[in-house]
């Protein structure tokens, strides 16, 4: 496969995780208008009633602070469409946000996430980081459908941050079936995009390791 071909190859990945991603973006963003909406209309009866300045100033403080986290979320959410070069994240918070945005319907499904992260502090690359750790999860539940345990563990040494995760199959109900995909993830996927991100991948079947460079604060 030439490199232009990988390219294209990778960008088919990337819109397939996207349209994975669709529902939890959606999920994500109408909880956060939502609450707006809740404290404006909260406002707008405060003031038909003529309540107490100092509770409607109040309630004014919390729609701004409220709409400053809307836009904090909505910004994070394009940069996963289109991130910036170089962009770089903490650890514990990019692994965090992998994991609300894939995992939106897991608690339906009987699928759980547990974090053991070392090093949550430092700095990686945030394109890698997203992409790679959000494939990996989608291709493991494809893999293994059904209620499931994932382990999401990181080591770190003088160069590099070593991320692992690992699937087990969990005795526990569900309340909705196995997803069903047009489109099922495989390691695969996840190779690829990890060979254009220069990242070394070593999958199993049952889970996956990923060795993403270390990036020191002042380069950020």
């Amino acid at each position: 496969m030439t490199s232009q071909e990988e390219a294209t190859a990778a960008d088919g990945i990337r819109y397939a995780v996207l349209r994975r991603l669709a529902p939890g973006i959606r999920h994500s963003l109408m909880g956060e208008l939502q609450a707006i909406q809740f404290l404006a209309e909260l406002a707008a009866r405060q003031l038909q009633a003529s309540a107490d300045p100092a509770k409607i100033q109040d309630g004014l403080s919390h729609i701004i602070a409220q709409t400053r986290n809307t836009v904090g979320t909505c910004r994070s959410i394009v940069e996963w469409l289109r991130p910036d070069a170089g962009a770089t994240t903490a650890l514990g918070e990019g692994v965090a946000q992998c994991l609300k945005l894939a995992g939106d319907d897991w608690p339906l499904r009987g699928v759980e996430a547990t974090t053991r992260l070392q090093a949550t502090d430092v700095l990686v690359d945030k394109a890698a980081l997203r992409e790679l750790l959000t494939a990996s999860l989608i291709a493991l539940t494809d893999m293994h459908p059904g209620t499931l345990d994932i382990d999401v563990l990181s080591a770190a040494d003088a160069d590099d941050i070593e991320l692992r995760l690992h699937a087990r199959a969990a005795d526990r109900r569900s309340s909705l079936p196995p997803a069903e995909h047009e489109r099922r993830f495989t390691w695969a996927d996840v190779q690829m995009l990890a060979k254009l991100h220069g990242v070394p991948c070593s999958c199993q079947a049952h889970g996956t390791v990923l060795r993403l460079p270390r990036i020191a604060a002042g380069a950020a």
